[in-house]
């Protein structure tokens, strides 16, 4: 019998993949780092069954950071601190995620000492996206393929399907569209 079923195997290049419950612990960690960031109920329920499975084994540590821009101090003191054998466990939205793994690998992180779950990983969400155009990464609401106004240079983008794990954000370029704007178009006047 001839087997016609094919299984792709192959995963998109430049597209994270996230697990779709919380990888466990690394039982041999040296010690844990949990980054729990925003307040979406699931990063608590996570970081906490994260926590309690390390603390009975290596030294832990919690660090809450409600978004970014107030968490920044207290998240890059502990990335300051970690040291060989840390597994980095980081948890909340999808963007915050993003940046804050691409944080970690200029910390000197390696994949092997990076966990992420992201709270937010059906369908549109916030994404750190990089403009192609004014050359700065935005928090946009939208998915790879979608398209979304920059608001650095106002143009219309597409969100490409390709993720810089070292900038930590989706490449976007101009689609050659105008913005909808949602103004009418000014009236003809007659001449």
């Amino acid at each position: 019998m001839e087997i016609t079923e094919t299984v792709e195997t192959e995963v998109r290049l430049g597209l994270p993949h996230w697990p779709a419950v919380p990888e466990p612990v690394d039982p041999s960690a040296a010690t844990v780092l949990v980054l729990a960031l925003g307040g979406h109920p699931r990063t608590a329920e996570v970081a906490g069954a994260w926590v309690r499975e390390a603390e009975g084994r290596v030294p832990t540590r919690l660090v809450v950071a409600d978004d970014l821009v107030t968490g920044h101090d207290d998240v890059a003191a502990a990335l300051d601190a970690v040291r060989v054998g840390v597994r980095i466990m980081v948890v909340g939205p999808q963007h915050d995620v993003l940046l804050t793994l691409a944080r970690c690998r200029a910390h000197g992180a390696s994949g092997a000492e990076l966990r992420a779950f992201v709270v937010d990983a059906v369908g549109p969400t916030d994404l750190p996206v990089y403009c192609a155009h004014c050359r700065a990464t935005h928090r946009l609401h939208g998915e790879p393929g979608g398209t979304a106004v920059c608001p650095g240079c106002t143009r219309l983008l597409e969100i490409h399907p390709h993720h810089s794990a070292v900038r930590g954000s989706f490449l976007a370029s101009d689609t050659g569209a105008e913005p909808d704007t949602g103004a009418e178009p000014d009236e003809q006047v007659a001449a």
